[in-house]
């Protein structure tokens, strides 16, 4: 979530290239996906580098500057003021994903269940459990 925020934020960065630039950067670069993994704790970590590789070239180019200003001037970019904040934000919030990677996981396990759950008994004890997992990730 922190990463599409990132990007909605500097989305008038991002007309400044084409949009089938980073199209291709992230649905089909391999860098983006760990091969032969299906985790999302491992994919997020993967998402990540290349998100803060994308926003150090964004922050690289001049002809962004005056664009990069405008973005990190507005109100609502009060935690965020440069684009160092956003990068070290972007990593903050992957360490917290991986950090609670187990009961990410768990929380998933759950809802997938709770969705194929036919019974209100079960559904119920399915509740209290996705529940418990929000209560340990908040």
């Amino acid at each position: 979530m922190m990463m599409l925020s990132l990007t909605l934020l500097l989305s008038p960065v991002v007309y400044s290239y084409t949009i089938s630039h980073f199209k291709q950067a992230f649905l089909s670069d391999p860098s983006v996906h760990v091969a032969g993994s299906e985790d999302f704790i491992e994919q997020t970590r993967a998402q990540a580098e290349l998100l803060k590789q994308h926003l150090w070239s964004i922050a690289s180019n001049p002809e962004n500057t005056e664009i990069i200003n405008r973005v990190f001037a507005e109100k609502n970019t009060a935690c965020i003021n440069n684009m160092e904040d956003a990068i070290e934000a972007v990593e903050a919030a992957t360490k917290l994903v991986q950090k609670s990677g187990a009961e990410i996981k768990q929380l998933v396990e759950a809802v997938e269940l709770f969705k194929k759950t036919v019974t209100p008994v079960v559904a119920v004890k399915e509740s209290a459990t996705i529940v418990r997992l929000l209560d340990d990730l908040l």
